[in-house]
């Protein structure tokens, strides 16, 4: 599967509308400062660091089901 400019362009703005959303949710706005933090620390940008994020809970949950469903 190959990532596009349009992946790209909406990945990003659902990240801008998360940080819009954290005005009002403080839990949310401390896991974006951490987040931030993480990106500063790796030398990444916001966004790379949420989408590593994001793909290593996508694949931990996949572990998790692979497992469960191997163990049934």
């Amino acid at each position: 599967m190959s990532i596009t400019e349009a992946d790209d362009e909406q990945f990003m703005k659902m990240v801008d509308e998360m940080v819009m959303s954290a005005e009002s949710d403080s839990e949310l706005a401390e896991g974006l400062k951490w987040i931030d933090m993480q990106a500063r620390r790796n030398g990444v940008t916001f966004y790379e660091m949420a989408l590593i994020i994001l793909k290593k809970h996508v694949a931990e949950k996949r572990a998790k089901e692979w497992l469960k469903a191997r163990t049934a």
